[in-house]
């Protein structure tokens, strides 16, 4: 098992963000963490991250503690991080800080995603989240958190990141994808896992979720209403 999280709760102060979390995330499944916002996607990805710890329970990433294991995460933050980054800047950090950042899958992400090579302040939003997810892909990481990567921008956007993790998923790796543009991110997914209010209310295969006989943002709106 690549990463799990056991009986986990995660509060603070007074409130829970997630309460008493088990999930097994394998080798070479892409899941998609599906839930409004609030629902304790956030949470969850950041304490695989190694970025929080849990209140109570125990989270697992291949094998040990996340915060030991950041070396095999890639995380991609629903906050527009780094806004004063061009392609180039973004090379040049990554490759800095990441050993296995794959300089040449950076140049074909930046590729196939049309990221075009300005200045920062000459990118649109939706050029700029492309380029955060390139930043991200580009690493040949065993874990990838990608919180609301499609949050927010363009249509042409969502496709052309859509149409990426398909064409450049690997095997080796774990995917965790948040988001609650449901229609659209469905047919990436392996497996969807349904958060409301902290709490996973679904847990469900793609094969399992069809022979419901219903799609996924069917199934979403029944189950988080």
């Amino acid at each position: 098992m690549l990463a799990r999280l056991e009986a986990v709760t995660k509060r603070y102060g007074g409130r829970e963000g997630l309460h008493d979390v088990s999930l097994e995330l394998p080798q070479g499944q892409a899941v998609g963490l599906l839930g409004l916002n609030g629902a304790g996607k956030t949470t969850l990805l950041k304490l695989l991250a190694g970025l929080l710890a849990p209140s109570q329970g125990r989270v697992e990433v291949l094998g040990g503690r996340p915060r030991a294991m950041r070396d095999h995460v890639a995380y991609l933050s629903d906050a527009e991080t780094y806004p004063w980054l061009s392609p180039a800047d973004g090379e040049r950090l990554m490759g800095g800080l990441y050993p296995d950042f794959n300089r040449a899958r950076y140049r074909e992400l930046l590729g196939f995603l049309e990221v075009p090579s300005r200045p920062s302040r000459a990118l649109s939003r939706g050029q700029k989240a492309r380029l955060r997810l390139a930043m991200a892909l580009a690493r040949e990481a065993r874990l990838f958190l990608l919180d609301e990567p499609l949050a927010g921008i363009d249509v042409i956007s969502r496709d052309r990141i859509l149409k990426t993790l398909v064409r450049q998923w690997r095997e080796d790796a774990t995917l965790v994808l948040s988001t609650h543009e449901v229609a659209e991110a469905e047919g990436i997914f392996d497996r969807a896992v349904f958060l409301k209010d902290g709490r996973v209310v679904l847990d469900a295969g793609a094969e399992e979720l069809r022979a419901r006989g219903k799609s996924v943002r069917e199934t979403f709106v029944e189950v988080l209403a």
